[in-house]
C-alpha cells in the first residue's frame, strides 16, 4: 500500500508538472480525456484512505505531459536508481547474452519506466564496443528495449 508521503509527492509532482507546462486543470482534463474532478482529486490528495490513481489515467496524464508514469509516482530519484541498475545489468551482459536478447520477440509490455537518452545508449554502446561488439547505435537501442521487455527478475 502507498504511504501518505508517496501520495502527497504524487499530487505535488502532478500539479507542479501541469503548471510548469502551462496546463490548467481544465486543459489537461480535455487533452487527456480524464474528468476534471478526477484530476482535482489527484492533486488534492492528503491521506492514504483514497484509492490509487487508475493505471489508465496515469498513462494518459504521462502521455499528455510527456513524462513517465514512474516519475509521476516515484519521482526522479527512483527513476535514476532504476536506470543505474539497468545500466549495470546491461554492462554485465556477455556478447552471447546481447545476441540472445536482440533476437527476442517484442511483447505488448509497456515500458513506462524506461527513460532512454542518447547519452545512456552511447555509454552502453561504447562499453559493448570496448568488449568486442561492433554494432550500430540503433542496434544497441533496440537491444536495450528488448532486454527490458524480457528482463529477468532480480533477487532482492
Amino acid at each position: 500500500m502507498e504511504s501518505h508521503n508517496e501520495l502527497s509527492d504524487f499530487s505535488k509532482r502532478l500539479k507542479e508538472e501541469r503548471i510548469r507546462q502551462g496546463y490548467t486543470q481544465k486543459s489537461l482534463s480535455e487533452e487527456s480525456n480524464i474528468p476534471i474532478q478526477t484530476l482535482r482529486r489527484y492533486e488534492q490528495r492528503k491521506n492514504d484512505n483514497q484509492t490509487s490513481p487508475l493505471a489508465e489515467n496515469l498513462v494518459k496524464i504521462a502521455q499528455v505531459l510527456d513524462i513517465t508514469v514512474e516519475y509521476l509516482l516515484f519521482g526522479k530519484d527512483q527513476m535514476d536508481l532504476y536506470m543505474n541498475q539497468l545500466k549495470k545489468e546491461l554492462k554485465e551482459l556477455t556478447i552471447a547474452d546481447i545476441y540472445h536478447y536482440h533476437k527476442m520477440k517484442m511483447t505488448k509490455k509497456v515500458l513506462a519506466h524506461l527513460a532512454l537518452t542518447d547519452d545512456f545508449i552511447d555509454e552502453i554502446h561504447e562499453h559493448w564496443r570496448k568488449h568486442g561488439l561492433n554494432c550500430y547505435h540503433s542496434y544497441v537501442q533496440d537491444t536495450i528495449i528488448r532486454y527490458c521487455h524480457h528482463r529477468p527478475k532480480r533477487k532482492k
